[in-house]
């Protein structure tokens, strides 16, 4: 007779990672955020948009303070809106009346700009894991010559050029690994070797801003913008870019001049060592055709009237039907971003049912302010939020706010604060782009934090003149 099956039960010992300290703080938070919720502000007297802003200081709390990651506060706001605003015992709680209940704090999870995210990651991961990118780049950078300042202009729009498409955590780090090789020929021009560093990222971050796939802030200043009034400010992908595009190139052309004017790079020739490419399979043509194509459709939305979400899902379905990409390379998308997004959607839905964002603007004499002093404003505190917290939870905040001020334009409003958030690079922790960069050790935080505020500086006075020369223009996007 065959032996017996034993299962042998051990008993295993659990380690909790978390600090006293960090518990006690986070409970902190939300001991605050309680207290907030009876503070004496005009308007917070009903329970709906008590509890809401109770949600929102405990959210705005812990993305600052960073006690929690980004995503885990993200998930807390969709779990609080749907059992302390939408349950039928909740203030927000609208089923008698045909309007909706606690499903309208999950919808944003489905939302259109979440696909349409979700269908950029998939092609990014396509790209990188079949060669694709390295291949773009030394296309793109090669007819730029050696001479450094060319080189740098090269690095640039380069750069910023993949940042559109593509993550911009995930373009610094192959642009960082393109630029690498030349770091041991720069042993004695450490000027040099921090110029080409610096690019990277302050490229990444101003490239992100020309698509609405460019940058998580951008995602959410899109979704917003899609819930309000059936779609009334809705931009279009191509829209988008009739704004990003030239604020993006002004921006690139400053940065170049910047930094040659900062580090003033020796003339002597400097070569990029690319690294090996993969060689040519079905799968890389079919990397080649599906990007090609889906970026064609993105950019010609007002011929074939096409939604840019339901592009999005092409490249989703094809890589993942023709095994482009498994369920491995899957597993190693940003899920943590799609989260992000959907909870600052969320947040978003809350305040503007509950009422609580005309609130809090009510409670600011935003009114009483000049247009472009009121769009000052907001870039300024967009840009101050997003050098100490995510551009992605900074644009959460501010937004949602920003369209329900009655003196300037949803759109208007929501897109300068989107381009504000991603010109926040005076940290290190200020982006991903930053600390990868920063984990090169070529830089010091100082040096980061004198030329990325230089850079910020510049990035706002030319979005503020964009808004306030074209606004009208950009209305009728």
């Amino acid at each position: 007779m065959p032996a017996p099956l034993r299962v042998k039960f051990t008993r295993q010992r659990v380690v909790l990672d978390l600090s006293w300290a960090t518990a006690f703080k986070t409970l902190l938070c939300v001991a605050v955020a309680f207290a907030a919720g009876w503070l004496p502000i005009p308007g917070l007297e009903e329970a709906g948009p008590r509890v809401c802003f109770v949600i929102f200081v405990a959210a705005a709390a812990l993305w600052i303070t960073e006690l929690i990651p980004a995503y885990a506060t993200a998930i807390m706001v969709i779990v609080s809106c749907v059992y302390l605003l939408g349950q039928p015992a909740g203030p927000l709680h609208l089923e008698a009346s045909g309007q909706g209940s606690w499903q309208m704090f999950v919808n944003p999870v489905a939302s259109p700009v979440l696909v349409l995210f979700f269908g950029g990651f998939v092609l990014a991961l396509a790209a990188t894991k079949h060669g694709f990118d390295v291949r773009l780049a030394r296309a793109f950078i090669t007819p730029f010559g050696t001479r450094p300042s060319m080189l740098l202009l090269g690095i640039i729009l380069t750069t910023a050029l993949f940042s559109m498409f593509m993550s911009n955590t995930a373009t610094t780090a192959m642009m960082v690994a393109i630029v690498s090789p030349l770091f041991k020929h720069l042993d004695d021009r450490p000027g040099t070797r921090r110029m080409l560093v610096l690019a990277v990222p302050f490229a990444a971050n101003i490239g992100g801003m020309g698509t609405i796939i460019g940058t998580p802030p951008n995602a959410v200043a899109a979704s917003v913008l899609h819930q309000i009034e059936g779609g009334r400010y809705e931009i279009s992908f191509l829209g988008w870019m009739m704004v990003g595009v030239p604020i993006v190139l002004v921006l690139l052309s400053l940065l170049w001049v910047v930094l040659l004017l900062v580090f003033r790079p020796k003339r002597e020739r400097l070569e990029i060592e690319f690294p090996d490419t993969l060689e040519v399979t079905p799968g890389l043509a079919i990397v080649v055709l599906t990007f090609t194509i889906t970026v064609l459709l993105w950019l010609t939305q007002p011929l074939h009237k096409l939604p840019s979400a339901v592009v999005a899902l092409l490249p989703i379905a094809v890589f993942t039907a023709f095994g482009i990409i498994d369920r491995h390379d899957l597993k190693k998308l940003d899920w943590d971003i799609l989260i992000l997004v959907a909870g600052g959607m969320t947040l978003g839905v809350a305040m503007k049912v509950s009422g609580l964002s005309e609130v809090l603007v009510a409670s600011i004499p935003f009114n009483t302010l000049p247009p472009y002093l009121l769009l000052t404003a907001v870039i300024m505190v967009s840009l101050g939020l997003s050098n100490f917290m995510s551009n992605t939870s900074a644009a959460n905040l501010m937004i949602p706010i920003v369209i329900s001020i009655s003196a300037i334009s949803p759109r208007s409003g929501a897109l300068a604060a989107a381009f504000a958030a991603s010109l926040a690079m005076s940290l290190p922790i200020s982006t991903p782009p930053n600390a990868i960069a920063f984990a090169t050790r070529t830089i010091t935080t100082r040096e980061m934090a004198k030329y990325g505020t230089l850079v910020s500086g510049l990035g706002v006075i030319v979005v503020l003149v964009l808004f306030l020369a074209f606004g009208g223009l950009i209305e009728r996007l």
